[in-house]
């Protein structure tokens, strides 16, 4: 990944792994997939990263409380985590 990558909101590396940062350039959404899984397909396994104000990472939750290939990376934003 080139240091230009890191202001993209979404960024995809070798098919299977999806970040996406948010303002402050911390990855916020972190997605795995096999190579070549559609987004819409629901083959993802998603974690999230909450920060605090200063962007100290405060937790990372897994979408639906699980690490199962069970998740549509394009729902990242409306699933639930625990």
């Amino acid at each position: 990944m080139t240091g230009g990558d890191l202001n993209r909101s979404s960024v995809e590396l070798e098919g299977t792994v999806r970040i996406e940062y948010d303002a402050n350039s911390n990855p916020i959404y972190l997605g795995e997939a096999g190579v070549g899984v559609a987004t819409s397909e629901a083959k993802w396994r998603i974690r999230k990263l909450t920060y605090d104000a200063n962007s100290n990472l405060l937790s990372i939750t897994w979408a639906n409380g699980n690490t199962k290939y069970t998740n549509v990376w394009d729902d990242r934003a409306i699933l639930t985590y625990s």
